[in-house]
């Protein structure tokens, strides 16, 4: 069956993996009178041609020669889960009727609308917003009022000083003057009155004139809490450019906004298109909730269209790629792990994928082990940012650790690249100096751990190795090979008979 699975193969690369192996011992013939010019056989040889063809309609795949302490490789059952942190939960900040923009499963990006509310809060803080920016102008425009009226009166004041001083100065007059008749005293007591009223007016004005410097002050102490504490806003009230001091930008009322609506204050006070003077916040109608981090909506907690109160949850989505791999290791072993060790999951068996496409990490020993089945969890914490297709949640395989006092790394190669060609056992190394052709290599093994085998010679850190085809190949070399009675040289030369 094996055999004919091969032959097929075989048409399928349309011809293209040709060897010539002769059978030994077969006696050449009388040649034909005629042909007198019959040329020489090629020469057999360990190399077996592998162009990109064929390896595509053969399934070959490579692994790479690695140093590895086989001996002192464990391997431990378990699985693919989530982190923690994969989850995340979207949660009503106000309270409203909810829109549903996604679906359940649906895949999102970061920064994809997920729900919207209408919600009748966000209007009054709009309108609170809103009211602080006119209550801003308001106290603005009344300080440049009283500014001006401060001026006038401190004009009238100078007016009434000076009117003031003529009636002291005609009141001296009378005086000068000695006895008076009855003119004179007239005189006397209308300069007099006239004096008093001048100075009752000086008095009043300036008894309005500390009122409003008292107002004045007032206003300015307002427009500086204004200007401290909501700095956006008042930079827009007073329709000056924003400010750019990180400090100057910490404005409360639009960090709060900002917050409730899951988006940066500078989103808020970017001007709406098309209109400059306008920022964002007061067109917001509803408000839209967007993804923080990629992922997948994995449960809808609410119908379209429901009401929800601040705080309730709307949905959830999950990242499918922050995964860590749990196994499930002996508490004999406990002795040589450590924390931060570096270990590999392997591609589950059965896998497309080669041997050498394992996921590397650290492992962390769980706090708490099973005191009745006498195992304990080891994690791992993958160390590459994207993983493999075949690492998904809930994929069963195994974790690969070498443990601690081990035997010294030797050169290996996978189990599953070693096949039996009759009384031998051959490898298929991809020649280095072409990448189109293997060499067959009658395997020289060590030690091996059930995964991986030590190989003593023919190899190098580094070669590569067939991993999947060895089948097709060994019958195209090793089962012709063995047919003859030859045997190959390590410089791949082909020789007949059983003597080396």
């Amino acid at each position: 069956m094996r055999s004919m699975l091969f032959r097929r193969s075989w048409r399928a690369a349309g011809g293209a993996l040709l060897v010539t192996l002769a059978a030994c011992g077969r006696e050449a013939g009388p040649a034909p009178a005629a042909d007198t010019h019959d040329e020489p056989a090629a020469p057999i040889t360990n190399r077996i041609d592998i162009p990109p063809a064929v390896r595509k309609n053969l399934g070959i795949t490579f692994s790479r020669v690695e140093s590895r302490a086989v001996q002192a490789t464990t391997r431990i059952p378990g699985h693919f889960e989530l982190l923690p942190t994969a989850h995340r939960a979207y949660a009503a900040t106000l309270p409203g009727q909810v829109e549903l923009v996604v679906a359940q499963y649906q895949t999102v990006k970061k920064g994809d609308v997920l729900f919207r509310v209408e919600s009748a809060a966000w209007h009054e803080m709009q309108a609170e917003l809103a009211s602080t920016v006119n209550a801003i102008r308001k106290a603005h425009a009344e300080l440049g009022g009283l500014d001006a009226r401060l001026v006038a009166v401190r004009g009238h004041a100078e007016g009434l000083r000076a009117q003031r001083d003529v009636w002291k100065e005609r009141l001296a007059q009378i005086a000068g003057i000695g006895a008076a008749g009855g003119g004179i005293a007239s005189a006397k007591t209308e300069a007099r009155v006239a004096l008093a009223a001048a100075e009752t007016s000086i008095a009043e004005v300036a008894e309005e004139e500390a009122e409003l410097i008292g107002a004045a002050a007032a206003l300015r102490a307002e427009l500086q809490g204004h200007e401290e504490s909501t700095p956006l806003l008042y930079a827009h009230a007073m329709r000056a450019p924003l400010p750019t001091d990180s400090s100057a930008r910490l404005d409360l009322a639009m960090a709060r906004a900002a917050a409730l609506l899951g988006v940066t204050v500078d989103v808020l006070c970017a001007p709406v298109e098309g209109v400059q003077v306008l920022p964002r916040w007061r067109a917001i109608d509803r408000l839209e909730v967007v993804a923080t981090e990629p992922g997948v909506v994995e449960a809808l907690d609410v119908v379209d269209g429901a009401w929800i109160e601040t705080g309730q949850t709307v949905l959830e989505t999950v990242d499918p790629s922050r995964l860590r791999f749990r196994a499930v290791g002996l508490q004999a072993d406990l002795g040589r792990m450590a924390d931060g060790m570096p270990g590999t999951v392997l591609p589950p068996g059965g896998s497309a994928a080669s041997a050498d496409q394992g996921v590397p990490g650290a492992i962390h020993i769980a706090l708490e082990a099973d005191p009745l089945a006498r195992k304990i969890d080891i994690l791992l914490d993958p160390a590459i940012a994207e993983l493999p297709a075949w690492a998904r949640l809930g994929v069963s395989t195994e974790l690969e650790i070498v443990l601690l006092g081990g035997d010294e790394p030797e050169l290996a190669i996978p189990l599953q690249s070693v096949i039996q060609d009759g009384l031998h056992k051959v490898f298929f190394r991809r020649d280095p100096k072409n990448a189109d052709k293997a060499i067959r290599i009658e395997a020289d093994l060590g030690r091996s751990d059930g995964k991986w085998v030590v190989v003593e010679s023919g190899v190098m850190e580094g070669d590569e190795v067939v991993h999947d085809g060895i089948y097709e190949l060994m019958l195209a070399s090793g089962g012709a090979a063995k047919a003859t009675g030859g045997h190959f040289h390590a410089d791949g030369t082909w020789h007949e008979g059983s003597d080396h």
